[in-house]
């Protein structure tokens, strides 16, 4: 159905294609269009809590296709996303999915699909990439799906933040991750414009929703305000940010507040009932921070994902960060891609000297590659701390796109029980990053969590970054509690809270240190009884203690006391997915378990059996299968979507046999360039136009404009031997194809400087090659970054597929050459092009050489 996943930055395994296929395997030709029409995020969202339904709407009419197909599209929602209902409409019937054990899920799937019927099924990837397969979509009948989740937002100022993710990017994966739950969460197929499209349609009451990311409308109705699009629909092509605000803000608080959502009880499968909660400690607001010694140790992502407009941002905002170190700090910088690499082993002084050969070290690390981000963060938690009353911080600017979250954020964990612990922070780059692994390392690592777009000039990065500083004051408060009026007390977002019950029938949860510019947020259950009121305090060292009393017979969110239950569930399954990901033998699992909340006697053998085994890998793996197996319980118990589970739904009507099936590709994030991840040597040659399909970059036009160009001695002798060498073997790695001359654009704003349709071009690159850099030589002598017209790009393109786009300022900015991945095989054409949007090189360009090397 569809080759493996490969990317530049990742395993070499194949190239996601988009093909159909009828049932016995013989291949369809391209169906030029693309079944899913729409994905609408609809709901309600009022403060912290919003439970938001995920639409996807499939239709095609005959004349596109007469044939009945199955649809497999990989779509991106927020990694807490406590995932609780599906509901599938085929035509005029709707259908209730059941949540299932997943091989079950599966194999009802697939039987319903060999017997003719139509069917759906949902799966989890890994915490934020989720699979919706859909068998028997027919001609002229639309088919609903509506994927229904509730959101915990983030405390930003008075309001309330939420980030959700509309296009899943290819993600980094290590050889020993092959096999994981997490590594499949990748995307099937990238296209520049995958043929649907987003649209939103939010209710609120009580405050305004506000996107910086997306232009929004919004409107009276029924005494709440709908929000939508103000285009109507847009390419998913970057992560949605929306902003609640309330109508009235409070006052800045001159202590840290405490909130408290609760609700009726809730009874679950086991029969038990429950009261849940959530609540949310804030530090105070702080005109001035103290000046205490600081070390830094800035980790840098310079892998083939963060090419481009990512990279020059990462590397000015590390800069800017240590810049911002003064007299008494200190400070390391290191950059990571396949390797990690430093400035020093171990922190030095800050000042001059140091942000100097900062900013060469940053100008000579340019390899790209891999994002080995656990192994370089983990060197970076190993490094000799500074002695003394310090406040230690870790800053990672990445796009954070790997899928071997659970062993990293083990290690955080691990590392936050540390004395002299180091606080982590991550400025993530990018319009569609892992959200869910920045928030996550923040949180776990107690830090905090800034997110810009791929532009570097689109958002102030000073801004984000005195937000990161902020947090690095001493703390607000010490070993903070959070106390409540019963004698138990369970917590489900991280392993920090830890239950200790009291003589005088309270319990207290550990929350740890508050410190500025960062919530708290425990999310928790206490046994329902018969008392109508709750009493919450929080109390620690430095602070008085801060109290809020609510009553349980109706609850300050009594009308979504389900959304609080699923909310406290995904932290809990969150937590036991993490878990059985990691390679922990059986000791470490029953601590683990235990700081999870749960009962280690859960581990135990049965009979026989019931001292375990003897060999070590054997231990692992049955005490792995049992945390899996709790995993599913608890899964099913809140009835919630994860790696084990999965939403099925089956009509029993018997419809027609599927006779292709259809992959859906997501969007090319934008700011990413294509020729960072594209290796066209993996796949047949037409599967490479068919990979990237360009939706904004230059088309081959009736009436080419070529560059005037002259060939330098070296290029005149390989066009003279190019077709003996391709007959004897292919061009070696290094052959430059090479322009030179002055590229006038003209009134088309494209100028075509190297084009394998044209004979001489032909003779030159007469065989297969590989290109790994682009140069613009002698240009960045004469010229600055801001003497180039700002959208001035050089474009690569194979088969009429644009793999790759850099900006002429970028590559000025660097010195004169950046990093590609292309691949050209012999009788492809190539076409190296001059995008010139604002026709600032229309009739006057400089003298230029480019190279390809």
């Amino acid at each position: 159905m569809f080759n493996p996943l490969a990317y530049a930055n990742a395993a070499p395994a194949g190239v996601a294609v988009l093909e159909t296929v009828i049932a016995d395997g013989a291949p369809l030709p391209f169906i030029p269009f693309v079944p899913l029409r729409r994905t609408t995020i609809n709901g309600r969202w009022e403060g912290p809590l919003a439970e938001l339904t995920i639409t996807h709407t499939y239709a095609y009419t005959r004349e596109q296709c007469d044939r009945v197909l199955e649809a497999i599209y990989r779509f991106p929602l927020p990694g807490d996303a406590a995932v609780h209902r599906v509901v599938v409409t085929f035509g005029d019937t709707e259908i209730v999915a059941e949540l299932k054990e997943r091989k079950a899920a599966e194999e009802a799937y697939e039987e319903a699909k060999r017997q003719g019927q139509q069917a759906a099924l949902t799966t989890r990837e890994s915490p934020d990439v989720f699979t919706l397969q859909v068998a028997g979509l027919q001609p002229d009948q639309e088919v609903v799906v509506e994927t229904t989740c509730v959101l915990l937002a983030a405390a930003e100022g008075p309001g309330w933040s939420l980030r959700i993710p509309l296009t899943t990017a290819p993600r980094f994966t290590r050889a020993d991750e092959r096999g994981s739950r997490h590594a499949r969460g990748q995307p099937l197929a990238v296209y520049r414009d995958p043929g649907h499209r987003f649209a939103l349609d939010l209710i609120t009451a009580g405050g305004s929703i506000a996107s910086a990311t997306h232009a929004l409308t919004a409107r009276d109705e029924d005494g709440h305000t709908r929000v939508q699009l103000q285009a109507g629909e847009l390419v998913p092509d970057r992560d949605c940010v929306l902003v609640w605000r309330p109508d009235a803000a409070a006052a800045p608080a001159e202590r840290p507040l405490l909130q408290v959502l609760a609700g009726p009880g809730v009874e679950i499968a086991s029969g038990a009932t429950y009261t849940y909660f959530v609540a949310l400690v804030s530090p105070p607001a702080a005109d001035a921070l103290p000046a205490i010694p600081r070390e830094a140790i800035v980790l840098v992502d310079h892998s083939g994902s963060m090419s481009g407009a990512k990279w020059s941002a990462a590397d000015d905002a590390a800069l800017r960060f240590l810049a911002d170190l003064g007299p008494g700090d200190r400070g390391n910088l290191g950059v990571f891609d396949n390797t990690t690499r430093w400035l020093s082993p171990d922190p030095v002084a800050a000042g001059s000297d140091m942000l100097a050969q900062a900013r060469r070290f940053l100008v000579a690390e340019r390899d790209g590659g891999g994002t080995e981000l656990g192994v370089a963060l983990e060197q970076a938690l190993r490094q000799r701390t500074t002695p003394g009353e310090v406040s230690r911080q870790i800053v990672i600017i990445t796009d954070a796109q790997v899928t071997d979250d659970a062993r990293i954020l083990q290690m955080v964990e691990d590392a936050a029980r540390q004395p002299d612990r180091r606080r982590i922070s991550v400025l993530c780059i990018d319009a569609a990053p892992n959200a869910y692994l920045t928030q996550q390392l923040a949180a776990l690592g107690g830090g905090i969590a800034r997110f810009l777009t791929s532009e570097p000039d689109a958002e102030d990065v000073s801004v984000a970054l005195a937000a990161i500083l902020a947090g690095w004051a001493q703390p607000v408060a010490a070993g903070l509690r959070l106390e409540v009026n019963r004698p138990a007390v369970e917590a489900a977002k991280g392993r920090a809270a830890v239950a200790q019950a009291g003589a005088d029938g309270w319990s207290a949860l550990d929350l740890g240190d508050l410190t500025l510019g960062r919530s708290l947020w425990v999310s928790g259950r206490i046994p329902a009884s018969s008392a109508e009121e709750l009493t919450f305090r929080v109390a620690g060292a430095g602070i008085e203690p801060v109290q809020v009393t609510v009553g349980t017979e109706s609850g300050t969110y009594g009308a979504m006391s389900g959304a609080l239950k699923a909310v406290f569930g995904a932290f809990r399954v969150l937590g036991l997915e993490r878990l059985a990901e990691t390679g922990y033998a059986r000791r470490d699992l029953v601590s683990e378990l235990e700081r999870l909340g749960y009962d280690p006697a859960l581990l135990a053998g049965h009979g026989a059996q019931e001292q375990g085994p003897v060999y070590a890998e054997n231990a692992r793996h049955e005490g792995h299968e049992r945390v899996r197996d709790l995993l599913l319980r608890e899964a099913l118990d809140y009835g919630l979507l994860c790696s084990v589970t999965g939403f099925v739904a089956v009509r029993k009507e018997q419809g027609l046999p599927v006779e292709g099936t259809s992959v859906i590709g997501n969007a090319l994030p934008q700011g990413w360039e294509g020729g960072m991840f594209l290796n066209a040597m993996s796949a047949p040659p037409t599967s490479v136009a068919s990979l990237l399909r360009d939706g904004g970059g230059p088309r081959v036009m009736a009436r080419p404009h070529y560059a005037r160009q002259s060939l330098g001695r070296d290029m005149a002798d390989l066009a003279q031997s190019a077709p003996k060498r391709a007959k004897q073997s292919p061009l070696p790695l290094g052959t430059t194809v090479r322009y030179a001359g002055s590229p006038l654009t003209g009134g088309q704003g494209l100028a075509v400087l190297f084009d394998t349709g044209r004979l001489a071009d032909a003779e030159v690159l007469a065989g297969n090659a590989e290109f790994r850099w682009l140069a613009l030589q002698g240009l960045a002598r004469s010229l600055t970054a801001q003497d180039v017209p700002r959208r001035l790009a050089v474009a690569i393109e194979i088969d009429g597929s644009e793999v790759a786009r850099l900006a002429v300022a970028d590559i000025v900015r660097r010195g004169g050459q950046a990093r590609v991945r292309v691949q050209y095989r012999s009788g492809q054409r190539l076409r190296v092009l001059l995008v010139d949007p604002d026709h600032g090189w229309e009739t006057a360009a400089p003298e230029i050489v480019v190279e390809l090397r």
